[in-house]
């Protein structure tokens, strides 16, 4: 198989570094989604933009900047999952961000006067796992495509 054919493959399967993207992105989607809906998140009342007395499921504090940035994080990785480069590199830019936010948010935000993402341990901890199961599940499947197709 040529290389132009193996890449073409690659694209028309929607081979593990795509599918990845592809739940990636759901998953963050949904988690964006459900941190607006009233009886999942509780405490939905004193939802703000920033500070917020939210929960998703009575554990994450949330907010309408939070479950928006996680919503706009899922829609972005779906959209850019049509290639597998653009698809990895969008999984591991995106995984970065979730990192940055969790350290942010334990020691730089916890801090401040005026948060810009409501900071709680659960949240942090949420999104630096969220950010190392997406970039080392990105790491396999990248690996996998190359398995598969010979290419990346």
């Amino acid at each position: 198989m040529s290389l132009s054919a193996a890449v073409g493959a690659a694209e028309r399967e929607g081979g593990p570094v795509r599918r990845h993207a592809q739940f990636t992105g759901g998953v963050l989607t949904v988690l964006g989604v459900l941190g607006v809906i009233p009886g999942i998140t509780t405490d939905y009342d004193q939802m703000g933009l920033f500070r917020s007395g939210a929960q998703l499921f009575g554990v994450f504090t949330v907010s309408i900047v939070s479950s928006a940035l996680l919503f706009l994080f899922g829609v972005t990785v779906l959209a850019f999952s049509g290639s597998v480069r653009q698809a990895h590199k969008n999984v591991v830019l995106h995984a970065g961000a979730l990192i940055i936010m969790a350290v942010a948010g334990a020691g730089i935000v916890a801090n401040s006067p005026n948060p810009v993402l409501p900071t709680d341990a659960a949240s942090n901890w949420l999104y630096a796992v969220l950010g190392i199961f997406f970039l080392v599940g990105g790491w396999v499947s990248r690996r996998r495509e190359i398995a598969e197709h010979g290419v990346f």
